[in-house]
């Protein structure tokens, strides 16, 4: 008979099929994650959940400039978070729409937004699966979030966007390359509250095993929690694009690539950074 604890491990270090499980949900709807999460957000040096406040300014002005943004104009944020962008966008005095999964970064969002005197249309849904209204002029998913979905969800996240977007409206959304996926490794990790107690306030276990997946530039970092209560896991994928594989996937949506990006900020692509950015249009 197979020892109990070591058939538990064998199956913590079982590789998937890519994109077979997914549990991204967790982050944002779990009351001590999604409070970690919204740390991360809110801290602007940190680049766990998002990127730093001065990037951020660089990118927002980027942006007004690119897409004329201002009164007038409708702007969709996919992913908002805690209005890190939805926010500077109302300030500009277009008219704003965030969508996030997580009741927390929501709750600062629109508190941020009463402070300030702003009027942003916030709403709670998994964007994978709501259907908001149309037309937008400038539809944003940003920070590589897009990497994350599999790729039927890709896809028809793409075509709701096509859907969405009004005459001479444009996409922006930044991914990881398979530049960065060429410095990856397969790795292991095991310890005492990994991720110092990121994933529970009290006492646990974590195990953190990476998968690499070369026939098709993805990454999985699997984590499997051990609390006293329970046994419970997260999967955090990773497709990593060249800008002919991402177009292909914009294209199947019918949408076309216009511009290819260093990152959000307007920079110049380079082949060999670890992000790129595109702007599309149907």
């Amino acid at each position: 008979m197979t020892d109990p604890t070591y058939a538990d491990l064998h199956e913590a270090h079982t590789r998937p099929a890519p994109f077979s499980v997914y549990t991204t949900d967790r982050l944002w709807t779990d009351d001590y994650i999604s409070a970690q999460m919204l740390n991360f957000h809110l801290d602007p040096d940190l680049v766990a959940a998002s990127r730093p406040a001065t990037t951020i300014s660089h990118s927002i002005d980027w942006m007004t400039q690119r897409f004329d943004l201002g009164p007038g104009k409708r702007i969709i944020d996919f992913g908002c978070g805690p209005g890190l962008y939805t926010t500077p966008f109302a300030q500009l005095g277009a008219t704003v729409t965030g969508i996030d999964f997580s009741a927390r970064s929501l709750a600062h969002a629109r508190s941020t937004a009463a402070v300030a005197g702003l009027s942003i249309d916030y709403v709670e849904a998994d964007y994978r699966q709501y259907r908001v209204m149309g037309p937008a002029d400038l539809v944003t998913l940003i920070y590589c979030d897009f990497c994350a979905l599999p790729p039927t969800d890709r896809h028809n996240l793409l075509c709701s966007f096509r859907d969405l977007l009004a005459d001479g409206g444009h996409l922006l959304l930044d991914v990881a390359s398979t530049s960065a996926y060429a410095a990856r490794q397969e790795t292991v990790l095991f310890s005492e509250r990994l991720l110092d107690g990121f994933w529970a306030a009290g006492p646990y276990y974590g195990l953190m095993r990476t998968f690499l997946y070369d026939d098709d530039f993805i990454g999985l970092d699997r984590y499997t929690i051990w609390q006293p209560d329970q046994r419970w896991e997260v999967y955090n994928w990773m497709q990593y694009f060249t800008p002919d594989t991402l177009a292909t996937e914009l294209s199947s949506a019918g949408l076309r690539m216009v511009e290819t990006l260093g990152d959000v900020c307007g920079a110049a692509y380079d082949p060999k950074a670890e992000e790129f950015a595109v702007v599309a249009a149907v």
